[in-house]
């Protein structure tokens, strides 16, 4: 089934240009697909620095991203082979890549995804987690990340995605609000006041327990109200700089016009 996902794309155009580098790799998830233990998750890191970290942008990038989503990467290779426990962080990056490459191309990208409904799930919550799985994520692969995420809230009449991403927008997030906050809340909307009792007991034992709440509930509680606040953060910020740069421009302008007034005397 996850070669007939990248058949699917016979509306796509190839590069004008064959990519030797490409083509050769391509050799490898060829053989790959057929499951004989070929699999090399260093090769993987390898193509995700070299043509897919978010350090490259531009036409050259565009270009060996069409050129490995052309390949069958994604179903030939990096699927079949992706384990939830020990994929590297370039794994789960490099699927979220190529699916937004498929997707960007008009092609349904779930379809590749879609008959193997246990490993999905481990994808997305390993695809979920992978910010925090490094200690800084240049803007670029923070990009792609989004991108996705905004994909898989978009894409809620997929039955697999709507399971996974609903579980993010549930009223366990209602714990991250204030007493009286939470309160108002449930007087306007008295039917959840029982889910919501539900809730906080729950969490309540999960606290409790030695290792504390488990993953899973963090993120239904924290996952989006943590993603809009840093949004927030990071839009503040880029305002910020660009009205220091603006500033500064300003400041360049005025020095300018005072030599050049002095020149003129």
């Amino acid at each position: 089934g996850g070669g007939g996902g990248g058949g699917g794309g016979g509306k796509r155009s190839k590069p004008s240009k064959p990519s030797s580098r490409v083509d050769e790799l391509a050799e490898r998830w060829a053989v790959g697909s057929d499951g004989d233990g070929t699999f090399d998750e260093a090769l993987v890191v390898d193509v995700y620095g070299r043509f897919l970290a978010g350090g490259r942008s531009g036409r050259g990038r565009s270009a060996d991203l069409s050129r490995l989503e052309l390949s069958g990467y994604l179903e030939r290779y990096l699927w079949p082979h992706f384990d939830g426990e020990s994929a590297s962080w370039e794994h789960v990056m490099s699927i979220v890549v190529m699916l937004n490459a498929k997707f960007g191309e008009g092609v349904d990208g779930w379809a590749v995804l879609r008959a193997e409904r246990a490993r999905f799930d481990a994808f997305f919550g390993r695809a979920l987690g992978l910010p925090s799985e490094r200690a800084e994520m240049p803007w670029l692969e923070r990009a792609e990340w989004v991108r996705f995420l905004v994909r898989a809230f978009g894409s809620l009449e997929e039955e697999m995605v709507r399971v996974q991403a609903l579980k993010l927008a549930s009223l366990p997030m209602w714990l991250t609000l204030s007493e009286r906050d939470a309160a108002s809340r449930l007087k306007a909307q008295p039917a959840l006041s029982r889910p919501w009792k539900f809730v906080k007991k729950r969490r309540t034992k999960e606290a409790a327990l030695p290792s504390g709440p488990p993953l899973s509930s963090q993120r239904e509680e924290s996952f989006l109200p943590s993603l809009l606040r840093q949004t927030v953060e990071a839009l503040a910020l880029a305002d910020e700089r660009a009205r220091g740069a603006a500033t500064e421009d300003g400041v360049g302008g005025v020095d300018d016009e005072a030599e050049g007034g002095g020149g003129g005397g």
